[in-house]
């Protein structure tokens, strides 16, 4: 008789796994089967990339793992299993879709559709695989295998991959089932947060970030709470009517605690980077001095977008002043909002805003050249059911992808059949 494995969630980790499942020739001599328990597997995914799909990030595996932050030795070896071209190989060879590069080694599809991406990984799957979807799993308990107990009756399988997400975009099915089916296994959950998130500002900033809404501008960003600098990084932030977004601003979000909210918390923009305080103040003071007959705002614009220049001699009560007579005091303050412009936080990110979490099943508790539970034998996590997030730019779901070789490739070496 041929031996069951079980897929717990259908989404990019759980459809992956069956790919490569079928792709190593496991499902030639075992039954696979995906449980989903939306009417449609991959929503998730085809929000992904804004609709188009990053696929994966052409970096080498050895300047891949740096965007993993503190998870980059545990996924190193899944990337260098599976790598980046390994990926885009899979794409183009084996399901048939093309892609392409964009900037900072993005790969897309060129159809640009994150649906036709989902669509071509089902079809690939379908005659090979049970799908079962509008199936919700209720529990998962350890008999000789593993019963799992879903809304349309009781499934057992003798291997199972875990991989039903995390808690972010909950409207998509990612509600954290994951982490409560682990936790019934005996794993320890790291508390979870959002990351890759958009930022709320409080009542005393909100204004100033509405005003600017849809400006983008590459600047310094770090992150405060009670006085002490946590975090810090640069890059493309975006104003927004709630408060900022934008690359750097989602990446330094996993940052932000979940208990922030009614703490003395910001995000210091330096919106000159590259230039000292001291430096920025005497090109400053130059151009006041060459320029007597001209509005700070408009000397300004010269160092950020005209908007914000506006807004930031607003914000010091200087926005008709010109450089005729300008004060030193007056100089102090615009200095100050260029280099340490302060945008307090309303609270911690929205995990249902985010993009992935932060947080899941401890790495210490999966074998990194396996992904199998070191708890449960022939139990397997992959996915955003992991304490693992990457930054963007394809990198999240690259991992989904390795972390779903090397769990295929394992079970292929157990001969379960």
């Amino acid at each position: 008789m041929k031996k069951s494995i079980g897929i717990i969630g259908g989404g990019a980790a759980g459809l992956f796994a069956a790919c490569q499942l079928k792709r190593l020739g496991v499902t030639e001599t075992a039954e696979v089967t995906l449980i989903e328990k939306n009417g449609i597997p991959g929503r998730k995914l085809t929000l992904t990339g804004h609709g188009r799909c990053n696929i994966t990030n052409r970096k080498d595996a050895s300047r891949l793992k740096e965007g993993y932050h503190e998870a980059s030795k545990f996924i190193y070896p899944a990337l260098m299993e599976f790598e980046p071209e390994d990926t885009v190989s899979f794409y183009e060879n084996v399901i048939g879709l093309k892609v392409k590069e964009e900037d900072n080694n993005r790969i897309f599809p060129v159809c640009d559709s994150a649906v036709k991406v989902r669509d071509a990984l089902v079809s690939y799957i379908s005659d090979y695989s049970k799908i079962l979807c509008g199936t919700e799993v209720t529990g998962i308990s350890v008999k000789d295998g593993f019963e799992v107990a879903t809304s349309k009756g009781q499934y057992h399988f003798d291997t199972l991959i875990l991989s039903c997400g995390g808690s972010s975009f909950r409207e998509t099915g990612s509600s954290g089932d994951s982490y409560r089916f682990a936790e019934s296994l005996g794993h320890t959950v790291v508390p979870v947060r959002a990351a890759l998130a958009p930022v709320n500002a409080d009542k005393d900033s909100v204004d100033f970030c509405r005003a600017l809404s849809g400006v983008s501008l590459d600047a310094g960003i770090s992150l405060y709470c009670e006085g002490k600098k946590t975090a810090s990084m640069s890059g493309v932030i975006l104003f927004a009517g709630f408060g900022l977004t934008g690359p750097a601003v989602m990446e330094i979000s996993r940052e932000i605690l979940h208990d922030v909210a009614g703490k003395d918390a910001y995000l210091e923009l330096d919106l000159v980077p590259g230039t000292s305080d001291e430096e920025f103040d005497r090109k400053l003071l130059d151009l006041i001095g060459g320029h007597p007959d001209t509005k700070i705002a408009t000397l300004l614009s010269g160092f950020v977008p005209q908007s914000v220049a506006s807004a930031v001699t607003a914000r010091t009560d200087c926005g008709d002043l010109y450089a005729q007579g300008f004060s030193k005091d007056n100089r102090k303050k615009i200095c100050r909002e260029m280099k340490h412009l302060r945008i307090r936080l309303k609270g911690a990110p929205d995990l249902n805003a985010a993009y992935v979490t932060r947080g899941g099943v401890s790495l210490k508790e999966v074998d990194r050249k396996t992904m199998e539970s070191r708890l449960v034998p022939a139990l397997y996590i992959i996915g955003e059911a992991l304490d693992i997030d990457g930054i963007s730019g394809g990198y999240n779901l690259q991992a989904c992808m390795s972390e779903a070789y090397l769990a295929a490739k394992a079970i292929l070496s157990k001969k379960i059949c």
